[in-house]
């Protein structure tokens, strides 16, 4: 074999290897790509539009008991004043770093007192940190909720809660489907809300088994929004089978992100995002800890 040939094939070969790893290896993947901003990004908050039936407020991987956390407990109560939350959701990861039970009243019901003190009902979703000691449910036990996975109603909101560490759990998926497939009241809005995202361009990437397993049924039973935590960002998918996704993992701990071709929004931010509901719309405005907006959207009924 001649020089030049025996380059060409350690040149492919390299390409091969170079090509696997930006696949297979998020970190690599966020080093070549680059965030997507919101046009609206860095905008004033504009006042609410209109009588919302329901408000509620979205925070994702805030258990670090840091200023950041604080922070983002002080934006959620700011905006609050006037005009209070109904409910507070958030997307797990309630206990850094690996799920002291013991540590639920600091992290959670104390963190967040602010905010529900003001109404807002607390509607949990269990992250993969909150499992690392293995007392997840002493966790829930905690905070009032006896399972893993569950339905919780606001107003004409239906929260349907979901536990994404457990994917494989055939008796999980098959809730999901029957509680979707219920028949609700005219004017009901459902929203999914889970720790691991479908849809990601962040460090973690998109959890494929909850893609295969679940996201049919989120498009199967229309369900209009679908809410996770897990990457430390803030990302707004493109409408996926009539599905729009939204990973809102910054409330305390922060990371780069990228984008990929599902991507409508992505920012590396901290913030936490405010959910208007009315008869004919949701209204989604991610809002940064200084009060200014990362992104806005509107999803018609």
């Amino acid at each position: 074999m001649s020089r030049r040939s025996l380059f060409l094939v350690l040149g492919v070969v390299l390409l091969a290897l170079v090509t696997t790893l930006f696949l297979r290896v998020p970190q690599l993947r966020i080093l070549f790509a680059d965030e997507r901003p919101s046009a609206v990004a860095g905008q004033e908050v504009p006042a609410i539009d209109g009588r919302h039936t329901v408000r509620i407020a979205v925070a994702g991987d805030t258990g670090t008991g840091d200023e950041a956390q604080r922070a983002t407990v002080r934006r959620i109560v700011e905006d609050g004043r006037g005009d209070p939350h109904d409910a507070l959701l958030l997307l797990g990861d309630l206990i850094y770093d690996d799920g002291d039970a013991d540590l639920t009243d600091e992290l959670v019901t104390d963190a967040f007192a602010p905010v529900t003190d003001a109404g807002a009902e607390l509607i949990p979703v269990l992250g993969n940190h909150d499992y690392e000691s293995g007392e997840e449910d002493e966790i829930f036990e905690e905070l009032g909720r006896p399972d893993r996975w569950y339905v919780d109603r606001v107003g004409p909101v239906r929260v349907v809660v979901l536990d994404s560490n457990d994917v494989a759990d055939q008796e999980q998926t098959d809730w999901l489907r029957d509680t979707l497939a219920e028949p609700q009241p005219q004017g009901t809005w459902t929203i999914v809300a889970m720790h691991h995202p479908a849809y990601s361009a962040g460090e973690h990437g998109s959890d494929m088994e909850v893609r295969e397993a679940w996201s049919p049924l989120f498009a199967e039973f229309d369900v209009p929004l679908v809410l996770a935590g897990h990457d430390h960002d803030y990302q707004r998918s493109r409408p996926q089978d009539g599905v729009t996704y939204v990973v809102s993992g910054a409330g305390a701990k922060l990371r780069p992100t990228g984008h990929q071709d599902f991507t409508a929004v992505s920012d590396s931010v901290r913030h936490y995002l405010d959910l208007l509901f009315y008869d004919d719309r949701v209204v989604g405005r991610a809002v940064d800890q200084s009060g200014r907006l990362v992104d806005s959207f509107s999803i018609d009924r």
